[in-house]
């Protein structure tokens, strides 16, 4: 079998996931938005030079485009929120932005390579950089305002209509 090249592996296309970002694809000026990766290593099976083969992706870095000009690169995925006191929180992949707008955030993961061809798994030199899907994010402003009980039920109190 001739040398495996991570070109050659290119016809596989690894299973790269999505983006999320946390609240629901939206943000608030100077608060901490969520942004994380969701693939994971798997292995697929295939043909190679007209060979049987497996192949095993690792995702080993990971590149946020976080739409505002913003780009991060490293070897975290992130993680999603746990619950309430979590939410707003600031997080490894998190991303504060400035000002209110409309942007698309990107993420391309990075993988590595095993292959195996019968003989055991070996490590395939150089990387794959796979783009996942883009996400819009709407990234709103928000003013505190304090108000005199609850406005359903008292519409004209202090600070409410």
């Amino acid at each position: 079998m001739p040398a495996i090249t991570i070109n050659d592996l290119a016809q596989f296309r690894p299973i790269v996931g999505e983006l999320v970002v946390e609240p629901d694809g939206w943000g608030v000026v100077g608060t901490p938005t969520n942004f994380y990766a969701t693939a994971e290593a798997h292995t697929m099976a295939g043909e190679l030079f007209d060979m049987p083969i497996e192949v095993r992706w690792t995702p080993s870095s990971y590149v946020f485009d976080y739409g505002d000009g913003t780009t991060e690169s490293t070897e975290a995925s992130g993680t999603a929120w746990r619950g309430t006191e979590e939410s707003w929180t600031e997080t490894a992949t998190s991303h504060v932005y400035a000002e209110r707008s409309d942007v698309t955030a990107s993420l391309t993961v990075v993988f590595t390579a095993e292959v195996d061809a019968g003989g055991g798994w070996f490590a395939v030199p150089g990387t794959l950089p796979v783009d996942a899907p883009s996400v819009g994010v709407k990234v709103f402003e928000v003013d505190t305002v304090l108000t005199n009980g609850d406005c359903m039920a008292n519409p004209s109190a202090a600070g409410c209509g």
